[in-house]
């Protein structure tokens, strides 16, 4: 069931989906649609999953879904929703290893060590701000969605 982002819990989980290149504005529309849609159809066990969904940055899909409902088969078949749904709209996902940096206001992605040598070459600084992929719920999401390189687990590869 596709609540308002407000009224789920803060331990509501989320997956994260990253896309290849920025949505242009007619794919915004549709895609809310049949993210909606994938919201108001989540169902585990027969029961109603509250859920909701951000796009963000128009590079981002996050669904957002009550933990203590779900069950890793109503994972599996929401993914392959979304995997469908992408593949119809002729959206491309990037690897999850994928890190985005932002340069001034656009996100750029890396691998981690492409990340790791641009550090090194002072073309980054551990103050630059990443995207934390790493998050694994709504409270993390508001809190931490952005953070400087120096506060995420890109540290432990840079001594």
């Amino acid at each position: 069931m596709y609540l308002k982002f407000k009224n789920l819990s803060q331990d509501a989980r989320c997956w994260i989906y990253i896309l290849k290149s920025p949505l242009k504005k007619a794919l915004v529309k549709e895609l809310n649609f049949e993210l909606k849609k994938i919201c108001e159809n989540w169902i585990s066990h027969g029961k109603n999953i509250n859920s909701n969904y951000n796009i963000i940055d128009k590079q981002f899909i996050i669904l957002f879904a009550e933990e203590n409902e779900v069950s890793g088969c109503s994972i599996d078949a929401t993914n392959n929703e979304m995997i469908r749904i992408l593949n119809v709209l002729g959206i491309s996902l990037n690897p999850n290893s994928k890190i985005g940096i932002f340069k001034k206001d656009k996100i750029e992605f890396y691998d981690k060590n492409e990340i790791i040598d641009l550090i090194k070459k002072n073309e980054f600084s551990l103050s630059s701000i990443m995207i934390n992929t790493t998050i694994k719920n709504k409270n993390e999401f508001e809190n931490s969605w952005k953070i400087q390189i120096k506060d995420s687990w890109l540290k432990n590869f840079l001594r």
